[in-house]
């Protein structure tokens, strides 16, 4: 399946996802479906982050989030399901998304802990129709760094490592 948890199901919105840290970004981004079964070191595949980058951005203003996690999912009426199913499910978390922003039209998106490390606030954010520049408007480019190579790759090969992880080399 493609996409992710909370994708705009029409279109009618913009939607960016992001980490409260760069390793909630990059858990959500190389720890999602890992085989946990699997003894010793798992490989990614180089072309997980080829042409790929993370990015430090800022917001342009303080940011009214609905938390997805303990007593703030209980108000929406959802639990832990909501942000820890598996991608079968994604086409309802779609339908909770866009209720939640009928709901609760004034907020910026939703908050939660990640799946694979809970200490770890993940977000999606909405804006506009998928054509707005950043994808939802509320967001201050920062720095980028690729990481295929350099200082944010040698970030990411020491966080895999946590994970037993490693990327395969490109040939």
């Amino acid at each position: 399946m493609e996409g992710g948890r909370f994708d705009s199901t029409d279109g009618s919105y913009a939607y960016w996802y992001a980490g409260g840290s760069e390793q909630g970004a990059f858990g959500e981004s190389f720890a999602r479906q890992l085989d946990y079964v699997k003894f010793g070191p798992r490989p990614l595949p180089y072309k997980v982050v080829a042409n790929r980058a993370v990015s430090e951005v800022g917001t342009a203003r303080d940011l009214v989030l609905v938390e997805c996690y303990g007593a703030g999912a209980e108000q929406i009426g959802q639990d832990i399901w909501l942000t820890t199913s598996g991608e079968s499910d994604y086409p309802l978390t779609r339908q909770w998304a866009g209720a939640v922003r009928r709901w609760a039209p004034g907020t910026d998106g939703l908050v939660w802990k990640s799946r694979r490390d809970p200490g770890e606030d993940v977000f999606v954010l909405w804006g506009g129709p998928r054509t707005a520049k950043t994808g939802c408007g509320l967001l201050v480019p920062g720095t980028t760094e690729p990481l295929e190579s350099g200082p944010a790759r040698l970030r990411l090969d020491n966080w895999l490592v946590r994970w037993r992880l490693y990327i395969e080399p490109h040939s």
